[in-house]
């Protein structure tokens, strides 16, 4: 399995299906998970994980209006995933 296939899996099993399944999401922000998703799958390895602290995890930057619509979301979760991906996605 490629590094960009194993980072797809883990977002795809820990993040956007719990989000695009539970019925206390909001449409819009299923919309915009779908659209991660979408984004993320055009990158190589390190581009996702560039892409996921810089427009997910830091909700302060400029452009992460993903970051800052999932706190406004009941996912709980979202902690458990960023350690986690921290971990596992460290070396590169």
């Amino acid at each position: 399995m490629t590094k960009e296939a194993e980072i797809m899996e883990f977002l795809e099993t820990k993040m956007f299906k719990p989000i695009l399944e539970s019925p206390n999401i909001s449409d819009r922000f299923k919309k915009a998970t779908r659209g991660l998703g979408i984004r993320m799958d055009q990158r190589n390895a390190q581009g996702m994980i560039e892409y996921f602290w810089a427009n997910v995890v830091d909700a302060n930057q400029k452009h992460a209006s993903y970051g800052r619509m999932l706190k406004n979301e009941p996912f709980a979760e979202f902690d458990e995933v960023v350690t986690e991906f921290r971990i596992r996605f460290k070396e590169l």
